[in-house]
């Protein structure tokens, strides 16, 4: 396969970035790109590469930043992107000293706008056959949502991309106004945003299917990390071998794939109880 067939992979100087970009060096044939905000921490994560045999390349990208974007998908413009991992993203934990609406604000932003500002920045290069995975989580099955009616509009087959833009602009807007339990979103920026990642996937995967681009969103477990503060059952090497070979040989699209590889119904049962045994 030529070079200018790529892996791209957000968010992967360290954790699951990180293995998944190690597991596409190992087994994918075709140049593989591990970005980061920072570019020092990304070159160093590189050089560890480097020194087990393996031959990833670097580029910076802060996919909340415009300007990267840019920068990054006119360095892009001329590959054949085969596949793109978005994995990038932030969480604040319970004891997040910060005020409510600064982490729901800046949960929506990072987890939701960023990935799909920049999923449809790189859109243009990926071609036939190309595979796009948004990491996800537990907390996007729309259970997690309470209204019911909340709940439909994000189930809608017909749901437009700017009708769920404007969606999480709700309820920003309802988090600002102290109004987000009352109008039925729940207490979590990162349940809000991480269903607003499975939406987008569901829309990316009809609009692309026609051109044999398929579009999946996995939960990768509760995975070990800075993020979690090393909290989790699962390291980023176990939670990589899924996402890897979801990416290398999944022949379908828009599912929500979890961390045992099971296809999930979206709008079913919360699959914790029944899969992971706990609520």
């Amino acid at each position: 396969m030529s070079n200018d067939y790529v892996a791209i992979v957000t968010g992967a100087n360290k954790g699951l970035g990180f293995a998944i970009v190690k597991d596409l060096c190992e087994n994918f044939k075709g140049t593989v790109y591990l970005t980061s905000r920072d570019e020092t921490r990304g070159n160093e994560a590189c050089e560890i590469l480097r020194k087990l045999g393996l031959k990833p390349e670097y580029h910076q990208l802060d996919v909340s930043d415009p300007q990267s974007v840019q920068r990054f998908a006119s360095y892009i413009q001329n590959k054949r992107v085969e596949i793109l991992i978005n994995n990038a993203g932030i969480l604040f934990l319970k004891d997040a000293k910060e005020p409510k609406l600064f982490q729901a604000e800046q949960t929506i932003l990072t987890n939701y706008f960023a990935l799909v500002n920049f999923c449809e920045a790189i859109l243009p290069c990926v071609k036939e056959g190309g595979k796009i995975i948004n990491i996800s989580s537990s907390s996007g099955h729309l259970s997690r949502i309470p209204s019911a009616d909340l709940r439909k509009r994000f189930m809608c087959e017909n749901l437009t991309l700017n009708e769920l833009n404007l969606l999480m602009r709700n309820y920003m807007e309802a988090v600002k106004n102290n109004e987000e339990i009352d109008e039925g979103w729940g207490d979590s920026p990162y349940v809000v945003s991480k269903v607003g990642v499975n939406a987008y996937t569901f829309i990316l995967n009809r609009k692309l299917s026609s051109k044999g681009i398929i579009a999946n969103c996995v939960h990768p477990g509760y995975v070990m990390s800075d993020m979690t503060r090393g909290a989790g059952n699962v390291s980023p090497e176990q939670a990589a071998k899924l996402v890897t070979e979801i990416a290398l040989n999944s022949k379908a699209g828009g599912l929500y794939i979890w961390h045992n590889g099971d296809t999930v119904n979206w709008n079913g049962p919360d699959p914790r109880g029944f899969i992971d045994g706990k609520i």
